[in-house]
């Protein structure tokens, strides 16, 4: 019998592909998955992924303060705790992410790593890093020649200014101690003389009229009236929008003695703050007191006794020594820069009870919270509305932040006199003397034995 040849396999595999071809057009081989449960003329695939998530962890950022992040832009996430965070919204696989700061907490500045890429899987490694603004002085106006020109930026010129005071539409006043004279400065930096002349004197009348012997201390209240703390007269002055200045109390003779206008009296007064309800505080300073005169010149004492002494109490019990700043916050409580005990004081506004918020009667350069921080003869301070405290620690050369819970820190300042600009401790003062600070944080210094006004902004 003869017998067939035998095809080789190579010839087989045109054949069939052929028949899968065919199979495949025609609807056979029921094994194929689109044949089974799907309808004519649709597909099926697998369902997309819903996408990756973008997070990871912020660190450092402070108590009672929040972060607002952004990823590609978009997608708010506003966070109020240290510790880790997930964006609500994922991505698409494989596609860009990119988070960025949105809002920075108030007092803080916080940066973004590892927080940009493609996303191929969940993204959890995304740091925010929280710590605290650092600080830029520059030199809103005066230069370091003594001098009493009015002008612009460095342009003018002042001696010895002292305290400094804003009112509610950016307006500094200045009380320029050495030329018994009281300068306003417009926010652009246009330095003019409100009151008073060169030549020192206790008149009252309008502008240039109107004299001062070494006046300090300055405050403003809310209809634009300005106190100051005529200390060579033993007399608390005011001065009326216009530069009309009239004597709100004292006698100008030194001495203690509560009473109406003229007859009461101080010992070389420095130091003045106003409240809401126009009550002005007085740091009466050679008498270790602080005194309170309402707005129709009634003079009465808030706390402390004419013995000097560092103790905490109620009115009269408590002490202080050669106090030399108030500042007032929106409660009534009055702050003092106890500048004897390089301490800082609070009176509540109701029975005067007097407590220690920061400082020990150790004299030194030291930050830290409560007794634990160390002054250097602080001369005054001022308030933002968050309650932290600032102070012109005038010995140290340096500006200090005390928060509400007295915890102490340097703002700005390294301990050495000197007349630098620049950020935080590579900037340097002599003998700030006076301060005060604005709503937005930006803070003003009087920069005494440098002739100059400073500014010290917060940057992001």
């Amino acid at each position: 019998m003869k017998k067939h040849a035998t095809l080789p396999f190579p010839l087989l595999q045109p054949a069939i592909a052929s028949l899968c071809l065919c199979l495949a057009a025609c609807g056979g081989g029921g094994d194929d998955p689109q044949s089974a449960g799907s309808s004519p003329g649709t597909s099926t695939s697998a369902s997309p992924s819903p996408g990756y998530t973008i997070g990871g962890a912020v660190n450092g950022l402070a108590s009672g303060f929040s972060l607002q992040l952004l990823n590609n832009g978009a997608a708010l996430l506003t966070l109020s705790a240290n510790g880790a965070f997930t964006f609500a919204a994922p991505v698409a696989p494989n596609s860009a992410y990119a988070v960025t700061i949105g809002t920075q907490p108030l007092g803080q500045t916080c940066s973004v790593s590892h927080g940009s890429g493609i996303a191929a899987a969940a993204v959890t490694n995304v740091a925010i890093t929280c710590g605290a603004v650092q600080a830029r002085v520059s030199t809103l106006a005066g230069s370091t020649t003594a001098g009493a020109a009015d002008g612009s930026g460095t342009a003018a010129s002042f001696k010895s200014p002292y305290g400094v005071a804003l009112d509610t539409s950016g307006n500094l006043y200045v009380t320029d101690s050495g030329n018994s004279e009281i300068r306003m400065i417009t926010p652009a930096g246009v330095v003019t003389t409100l009151a008073g002349s060169t030549t020192s004197g206790s008149t009252d009348g309008t502008g240039a009229a109107a004299s001062f012997s070494g006046p300090n201390g300055i405050a403003v209240d809310a209809g634009g009236n300005v106190y100051v703390a005529d200390a060579n007269n033993n007399k608390i002055r005011k001065i009326a929008p216009g530069g009309v200045v009239t004597t709100l109390a004292g006698s100008g003779t030194a001495g203690f003695a509560n009473g109406t206008g003229a007859a009461a009296s101080f010992r070389n007064p420095h130091g003045v703050a106003v409240d809401a309800g126009g009550n002005v505080y007085v740091a009466d300073s050679g008498n270790n007191q602080i005194r309170k005169i309402t707005p129709l010149g009634v003079v009465t004492t808030l706390a402390g006794s004419s013995t000097a002494g560092s103790a905490d109490g109620t009115g009269a019990s408590a002490s202080f020594s050669n106090p030399l700043g108030v500042a007032v916050d929106a409660s009534g409580n009055v702050y003092v820069a106890d500048t004897g005990n390089s301490r800082i004081r609070s009176i509540t506004p109701i029975g005067g009870v007097v407590t220690t918020l920061a400082g020990s009667s150790t004299f030194g350069f030291v930050d830290g919270t409560g007794t634990a921080a160390v002054f250097q003869f602080p001369y005054a301070l001022a308030l933002d509305a968050r309650g932290n405290v600032y102070v012109a620690d005038t010995d140290n050369s340096a500006i200090r932040k005390v928060t509400a819970a007295g915890v102490v820190t340097t703002l700005a300042g390294s301990g050495k006199t000197g007349s630098a600009n620049g950020y935080g401790k590579a900037a340097s003062f002599w003998g700030a003397t006076g301060i005060a600070v604005d709503a937005s944080g930006t803070i003003y210094v009087a920069d005494m034995n440098n002739n100059q006004i400073r500014l010290i902004q917060p940057q992001p």
